[in-house]
C-alpha cells in the first residue's frame, strides 16, 4: 500500500509540473475584477452599457453600484442581498426620516418591502437613498418619452453624487453613472421628452427682473393671450435649471 501510495503522489507531481499554470495563483477579487465578470449583454444606451437587474427593484441597482460581489453573483443571492439590505434601510430611514410628508412610516414600508415594486414605490426609494446615501436616481421610460429624477428639482442636482440610471421598470440600469445628466435632458427635450422643468418661485416683478436680466422673452400658453405670471415663472425656473446643471 506504502509503495502504491508513493507511485501515486509521484505520478501527481509529474502531472502537476506539466501543467503550465502552476505557478500561477488565484487572483485577488476586487471590483474591476467583478467588472470583467458582469452581464454578458454588450448592449449599449447613450453611451453606457445596460445591466440587467435581477430583481427588478431600485434597491438592486444601488447595491449593485456597491457591491462588487453581486455583479457576478446567482439570483438567489442577489434577491437575499436585495431583501436583507432592503429591510436594513428602511430600518435607517424610520429612525432618521422624520416629519417628511413625502416620506411618511407608511410609504417606506410600503415601497421596501413591495413584491413588485409600483412606480411611485420606485420614487420613494430614489428620495430615501437621497436623503440617507446622497445617492440621485433618473427614471426613464422609452416608450412614453418620459423621466423623473430625485431630486426632482434640476437645479439641486450635483453631478459629484452618484447616480443611479433605470429604466420605468426597473428592470436595467445604466453602467459607470450613465451619460453627462445636463447634455441628455437637452437631448430628450429635443426629441419630444416629457420634462418637468421647476418653476420659479417669488412675485411677479421678482421673477420678471430675474428672466429680463437672462434675456427671457416668454411665450403665453395661448396664442394672442397676455404673457402671464406662470409663464414667466416656467421660463426661468427652465432657464435657471439649464444654467445650473451647464456649471455643474
Amino acid at each position: 500500500m506504502y509503495i502504491i501510495h508513493v507511485r501515486t503522489m509521484l505520478d501527481f507531481r509529474r502531472i502537476i509540473n506539466k501543467n503550465p499554470s502552476r505557478d500561477c495563483c488565484v487572483t485577488t477579487f476586487a471590483k474591476e475584477i467583478g467588472e470583467t465578470c458582469r452581464m454578458e449583454s454588450k448592449d449599449m444606451l447613450w453611451g453606457s452599457r445596460i445591466c440587467h437587474l435581477v430583481p427588478a427593484r431600485l434597491t438592486t441597482a444601488w447595491l449593485m453600484s456597491e457591491d462588487p460581489l453581486m455583479l457576478i453573483a446567482g439570483d438567489g443571492y442577489r434577491a437575499t442581498e436585495v431583501r436583507d439590505k432592503a429591510f436594513a434601510l428602511q430600518e435607517e430611514a424610520l429612525a432618521n426620516l422624520r416629519g417628511n410628508r413625502k416620506l411618511t412610516k407608511a410609504k417606506m414600508g410600503d415601497a421596501l418591502a413591495a413584491i413588485k415594486p409600483t412606480a411611485d414605490h420606485t420614487k420613494v426609494v430614489a428620495m430615501i437613498l437621497y436623503a440617507l446615501k446622497k445617492i440621485q436616481t433618473v427614471c426613464f421610460d422609452m416608450e412614453s418619452k418620459a423621466m423623473w429624477s430625485v431630486p426632482e428639482d434640476f437645479r439641486a442636482w450635483n453631478n459629484g453624487l452618484k447616480t443611479l440610471w433605470v429604466d420605468a421598470r426597473c428592470e436595467t440600469m445604466l453602467e459607470g453613472g450613465g451619460p453627462n445628466f445636463a447634455r441628455w435632458i437637452s437631448n430628450r427635450q429635443d426629441d419630444g421628452w416629457t420634462i418637468e422643468w421647476p418653476v420659479a418661485d417669488g412675485s411677479l416683478e421678482e421673477i420678471k427682473a430675474r428672466a429680463q436680466g437672462l434675456g427671457l422673452h416668454p411665450r403665453p400658453a395661448e396664442l394672442g393671450a397676455k404673457v402671464k405670471k406662470e409663464d414667466w415663472a416656467k421660463a426661468l425656473g427652465r432657464a435657471e435649471a439649464i444654467q445650473k446643471l451647464i456649471a455643474n
